[in-house]
């Protein structure tokens, strides 16, 4: 199975537009695709009561939010491909329902 196609998969699951996605993030985000990763990216602000999703060309970001991951060590290649550091980096469990989780950006670039 094509990156594209687990991708298409996984939002299948989500029930939201792959493709929508994709267009929004390379409009006013990151995208990055290969054969084995795809990953959309974003800068936002923590601090502020809207969620990430809704974030869009914010002014004075503290972090980057990973809306989706797909294929393996998605998370530490987009932590080698973002264009600068920001003091956080977040994603969440999706398909798990769950919040999205905040880590210092230092700590997670050390791990990796």
């Amino acid at each position: 199975m094509t990156i594209l196609e687990q991708t298409k998969e996984f939002y299948d699951q989500l029930g939201c537009s792959m493709f929508a996605d994709i267009s929004a993030y390379a409009a006013r985000g990151y995208v990055h695709i290969t054969p084995q990763l795809l990953i959309l990216g974003k800068t936002v602000r923590t601090d502020i009561d809207v969620h990430p999703d809704d974030q869009w060309n914010v002014v004075a970001p503290d972090a980057w939010y990973v809306r989706t991951a797909v294929g393996g060590n998605a998370i530490s290649e987009f932590i080698n491909l973002i264009p600068h550091p920001l003091p956080y980096v977040g994603w969440m469990r999706q398909l798990k329902q769950k919040p999205v989780k905040w880590y210092e950006f230092n700590r997670i670039n050390r791990r990796k």
